[in-house]
């Protein structure tokens, strides 16, 4: 089987990072995967990390002409079994070049990804042999303006690494942090860009104050965007909470298990979250989630006993996260149970098989499917829109 990813942003976040993954454990079932980048764009240096073919278009504007041109050729040429389309805005360039590329017979299926929340109207998804959204949020939000996406829209969840079993050291409650050397407890994290409303955890820290008032709260994320970070910046100052607050900045991926071990609990306010990769980490690491009940992290929690979902506002966020900060025995056992959860339900391994059992399946009736490979369907952790 041969597959191309598609994904021609220009910078790099936690989508690119899913398909390096993805396509890692492809290629360890046995799949062809090739990469569609724009030249010189962090995604075409960072792809090729990677040793598998990435091919590149020219850049936007007049460049647009030539990469359709481009894309036609390279359709024809390689005549992949499945195209994957992983960013809204790549649609139409790739649909119509499909089109173009094979006007009567398809060599094979096009299908497009959504990784976060949108209702807008997507010219061209008709055209798509099968839609992959990455949660019940996306696929809600996508359905209700988009009706020839219900009925063929299949959710696809995410899978992150384990570095191994958990270490016994993190059940202890006085533990040596790694990251945040000398910082004590209590400590509480969320990782994400500064668009991501943590303005309404800022305005839930004077409530966990009143019990804990050595409580820390880290930020991880980009701070070099001003216009994002001034915001909070602005909310904690308005709080008088300027020593509370920890902002680390953009870490490297290998670095991110470190400080998860070190949060005593990882938190988010963000209401429209396509997924969160990161909640996944957390889990793999041992540490248990406080999130409202809203956006794609409601499929990862809702069920299981590894975090709470809060309903309300900033009173009720910090009633949750304090009364796992004063159950030690209980926030415990809801980490170790975390990390079980992931390594059943959401390993970079069980993602590949999702994915691969997915397009088995839409080339089960293919002529460009292999004879000798039998259609299965998607396993539980897959569900389609009704």
């Amino acid at each position: 089987m041969k597959v191309l990813l598609v994904n021609n942003d220009k910078g790099w976040s936690g989508g690119q990072e899913h398909l390096k993954d993805l396509a890692t454990e492809l290629v360890l079932k046995g799949v062809n995967v090739h990469f569609l980048v724009r030249a010189g764009s962090k995604s075409d240096s960072r792809f090729r990390e990677t040793a598998l073919p990435v091919h590149a278009l020219p850049g936007h504007g007049v460049g647009d002409i030539i990469a359709f041109a481009a894309l036609v050729r390279l359709f024809r040429r390689e005549r992949f079994d499945i195209v994957s389309v992983n960013r809204e805005h790549d649609l139409l360039l790739c649909a119509l070049a499909w089109r173009v590329a094979f006007p009567f017979r398809k060599a094979g299926k096009f299908i497009v990804n959504y990784h976060v929340g949108t209702a807008r109207k997507q010219p061209f998804l008709s055209w798509a042999d099968g839609i992959v959204c990455i949660s019940e949020h996306v696929r809600d939000k996508l359905c209700l303006n988009n009706p020839v996406a219900v009925g063929k829209t299949t959710i696809l969840y995410h899978g992150v690494g384990l570095t191994g079993p958990l270490e016994p050291e993190k059940f202890r409650s006085d533990r040596c942090r790694r990251y945040f050397s000398g910082v004590g407890f209590p400590l509480i994290g969320m990782l994400g860009e500064f668009w991501k409303n943590q303005t309404e955890l800022v305005d839930a820290v004077p409530y966990l104050k009143e019990e804990f008032p050595d409580l820390k709260v880290a930020f991880v994320g980009d701070k070099s965007d001003a216009g994002l970070l001034q915001p909070v910046l602005d909310r904690i100052r308005k709080h008088g909470l300027e020593g509370d607050f920890i902002f680390v900045g953009r870490i490297p991926r290998e670095k991110i298990p470190e400080v998860f071990f070190d949060f005593d609990l990882s938190v988010s306010t963000h209401r429209n979250e396509g997924y969160g990769i990161v909640h996944l980490e957390s889990l793999a690491a041992g540490t248990p989630i406080v999130a409202f009940n809203e956006g794609g992290i409601v499929d990862i929690l809702r069920g299981e006993d590894v975090g709470l979902l809060v309903d309300g506002g900033p009173r009720e966020f910090a009633a949750a996260v304090a009364s796992l900060l004063r159950d030690t025995e209980r926030r415990l056992a809801m980490g170790g149970r975390g990390h079980e959860l992931v390594l059943e339900k959401y390993s970079r391994a069980a993602m590949g098989a999702r994915y691969l059992d997915y397009y088995r399946s839409l080339l089960a009736d293919s002529r460009s499917f292999s004879n000798s490979e039998k259609s299965v369907r998607p396993d539980g952790g897959v569900t389609r829109c009704q």
